[in-house]
Order: structure tokens, then sequence, then C-alpha cells
């Protein structure tokens, strides 16, 4: 987990510590035209995007996008789609 609140920082110069400074990163999707889906249930934690111009996010890379929390999960997400933003995908 460590990690991955190490490469948020480094992309977006954010100290995520708790569900509050993600949720900024959700908000971040949100202003991008990211439709968020946050998915909690017993043994099932899941966050996925999706995008007008790209689709899915995990259906690209045909993954189901269940993490060990929604926490991990929103990290990857936001992460995952400001690569497609540095790459010009979208």
């Amino acid at each position: 987990m460590e990690e991955l609140a190490e490469k948020v920082r480094e992309k977006f110069g954010l100290e995520v510590k708790d569900m509050a400074d993600a949720w900024k990163l959700v908000e971040w999707l949100e202003e991008r035209e990211w439709v968020v889906y946050i998915i909690t249930a017993k043994n099932r934690k899941q966050v996925d995007a999706w995008h007008p111009r790209y689709g899915t996010l995990f259906a690209q890379f045909g993954e189901v996008p269940n993490f060990g929390s929604i926490f991990e999960g929103i990290l990857t997400v936001a992460l995952l789609a400001k690569e497609l933003e540095e790459k010009g995908t979208i």
C-alpha cells in the first residue's frame, strides 16, 4: 500500500493517508469525465471506471477490478487513468 501512496504522491502531488484524501482522486477522475464504480460486499471490494472515449478501464485489461480495500482500488484506478492521460490515450 505504501508503494501505491508513493506513486500517487509522485503523479498527483497528493499525500493520501485516508479515504478523504483518496476521494480527491475520485473527484479528479470525475472532472475528466470518468464514471467511477465502487462496489463493496462481503469478501468483495471492487473499483472500476468508465470513460466515454475509452470504455471500462478493467474491461480493457481483461481483469476483474477486485481489491483488498476500496482505498487501494481508488488509488489504482486513478493511477491507471493518469497513465492513459499521460500517454495521450484519453
